[in-house]
């Protein structure tokens, strides 16, 4: 009997209508070498455990079953590591949940000989396509990410889209030692962990189906309930804690990248884009005491650079900081030229604030005025000592540090 070389995990609960689909992608593979299929079932109630039993009668030497009689999930194990793992055979692992599956034959091949090849990498992903099952629409999961290794910022927010759960290959020995940083999802505390311990690779290719707002999904959970999206985003923060610590503040500088990300999504998921001043600064202040303070000063830039989002935000700034340091001679330029800068300007007159010009982050040649006021690229302005810029972009956390590290005092956000 050929030694095994790979074992695929496949946790599944309730996923009657989809896990043939998984198994049948797990079956098609095309491989040079012997593999195993583990599928653990946390007492789904569907129907689920015959299907898989059905299976594994066809298949006895392919299939192995993990069947429990009191749903783990609910008392907070480690399905994967705690239970799963004791049985894996494979030298590495390949992981996909029941609800998903594998679109291409030859993915496990194509990721072993990666692996093989490069020791030095310890987990490799694969694009995948998104199957919203309420629109029946399908989109690429990641968008934008070229094949290769990912940086420091891509692993910690990745915002070209979330690397699928369904295109996990990893390194069985790393994943036995694997800490549990208690994150909001086990993909994130499996990517943290991961680089620790060696390079992440993508391969940009769709080889599977994540099927989004399935029924019994997480991410449906999340849309659906407020009390389980602040959850996560309690944990987010207790996790980023833990991780920063075992790291040694490797990834810390991109941590505020992390939470916007969460914090955003958050935010327009439940409170859309009518929410004031004042239920922003109400929310942060309820996250900062429910996380006990661990992040004050990055949920403080969070709403200083965020703020701009707020129904109320171009009236009240004006007013409230503006008015209050502007003089007759104080030179005050706006950082935008988009909807946001006339608003601003119109603002300002209304006020007798002249605005002395725009800036713009990559001035085009001929965007050389907008209502007769001069546009400058951040490259060339040369402001005033006491000049005032007032950053009037929604997209505007890399802006503002631009301003800063070119030596900019009066910088208004």
């Amino acid at each position: 009997m050929a030694e095994i070389e790979v074992s695929i995990l496949c946790v599944t609960f309730n996923h009657v209508n989809y896990i043939k689909d998984a198994l049948d992608g797990f079956l098609r593979q095309k491989t040079d070498f012997a593999y195993e299929i583990l599928v653990h079932d946390d007492v789904s109630t569907d129907g689920t455990v015959d299907i898989l039993k059905e299976y594994q009668q066809k298949y006895p030497e392919k299939i192995r079953l993990i069947l429990e009689e009191e749903n783990q999930y609910s008392k907070g194990v480690d399905i994967t590591k705690d239970i799963m793992l004791p049985y894996v055979r494979g030298k590495y692992t390949a992981y996909c949940e029941g609800d998903d599956y594998w679109l291409y034959e030859g993915k496990l091949q194509r990721q072993y000989d990666l692996m093989e090849a490069h020791p030095e990498i310890s987990l490799c992903y694969h694009n995948a396509v998104l199957h919203d099952e309420t629109k029946d629409e399908m989109t690429l999961n990641v968008i934008g990410q070229e094949s290769g290794y990912l940086t420091d910022s891509d692993i910690i927010c990745p915002d070209k889209g979330w690397y699928p759960t369904s295109s996990c290959f990893s390194r069985t020995e790393y994943l036995a030692e694997k800490s549990n940083f208690h994150a909001p999802t086990g993909d994130e505390n499996g990517r943290y962990y991961m680089a620790s311990r060696g390079k992440i690779y993508f391969m940009n290719q769709a080889w599977s189906i994540y099927r989004w707002f399935s029924k019994g999904a997480w991410n449906t959970k999340y849309y659906e309930d407020k009390v389980i999206a602040e959850k996560y985003n309690r944990d987010l923060v207790h996790f980023l804690r833990n991780f920063n610590e075992y790291s040694d503040r490797k990834y810390e500088k991109y941590f505020y990248k992390r939470i916007r990300h969460t914090f955003l999504h958050y935010l327009e998921t439940f409170f859309g884009e009518e929410y004031t001043l004042e239920e922003f600064s109400t929310y942060i202040q309820e996250l900062k005491s429910s996380t006990g303070h661990m992040i004050d000063e990055l949920l403080d830039r969070f709403y200083h650079i965020e703020a701009i989002r707020c129904s109320d935000y171009l009236q009240t700034t004006v007013k409230q900081k503006i008015c209050k340091i502007v003089t007759s001679n104080t030179p005050v330029y706006i950082y935008s030229t988009g909807n946001d800068a006339l608003k601003a300007i119109a603002l300002l007159l209304k006020e007798n604030i002249e605005v002395k010009g725009l800036i713009t982050t990559n001035r085009v040649p001929y965007e050389e005025k907008l209502l007769e006021y001069p546009i400058y690229g951040i490259d060339d302005v040369e402001c005033e000592k006491d000049a005032i810029i007032w950053v009037c972009l929604w997209w505007r956390y890399n802006e503002i540090k631009m301003l800063q590290d070119r030596g900019f005092k009066n910088i208004i956000y």
